[in-house]
């Protein structure tokens, strides 16, 4: 859920939290408890866009963030730390959630990978896969190619490229 897509009780909410500002890094973040928050804003919190950060990493390095987005979940050495970028595209307010809990165990042995790929993802990235694969479907549909072709065409191509990006990987480190 993006800032303007939010109840403005809710917002209000949100941005008065126990946030510090432009911190560089995580263990220098204010806290908020968890379990003091209302249910309707968990609720908002959970449907911002998750990413792992490195605990050591300068904060003020990360500036691929949509300012449209405003809020974000970082997730490090088993914190979870809430992100406000007031309309910025980095990390401008930080808030440590103690006691956060959504059931996925981020840095664990038991992790979801694809929970953690899923957080890892930029959106940037994202948007670029989705609008590319739609356009695809979209002038092979005009070409009169049925879904079930496309997705097949699609599947081949992309497991292509994934091969095509681990080679040119390995080749980086040797």
């Amino acid at each position: 859920m993006k800032g303007n897509e939010i109840e403005n009780s809710i917002y209000n909410k949100l941005v008065n939290l126990n946030y510090s500002r432009k911190e560089n890094y995580l263990k220098d973040a204010n806290s908020t408890n968890w379990f003091d928050l209302e249910g309707e804003l968990k609720k908002v919190i959970l449907s911002f866009p998750s990413r792992f950060v490195e605990y050591d990493s300068d904060l003020m390095d990360i500036e691929d963030l949509s300012g449209a987005q405003q809020f974000y979940l970082f997730h490090s050495k088993g914190d979870t730390f809430l992100v406000d970028t007031q309309g910025y595209n980095y990390p401008r307010y930080t808030t440590l959630l103690e006691g956060f809990d959504d059931g996925v165990d981020y840095d664990g042995d038991d992790d979801d990978k694809y929970e953690r790929m899923e957080g890892l993802l930029r959106i940037s990235d994202d948007i670029i896969i989705e609008h590319a694969i739609k356009s695809i479907v979209i002038d092979f549909a005009k070409e009169g190619f049925d879904s079930e072709d496309v997705d097949t065409f699609l599947q081949m191509r992309i497991e292509f490229l994934i091969k095509k990006a681990i080679a040119t990987q390995a080749n980086l480190f040797n």
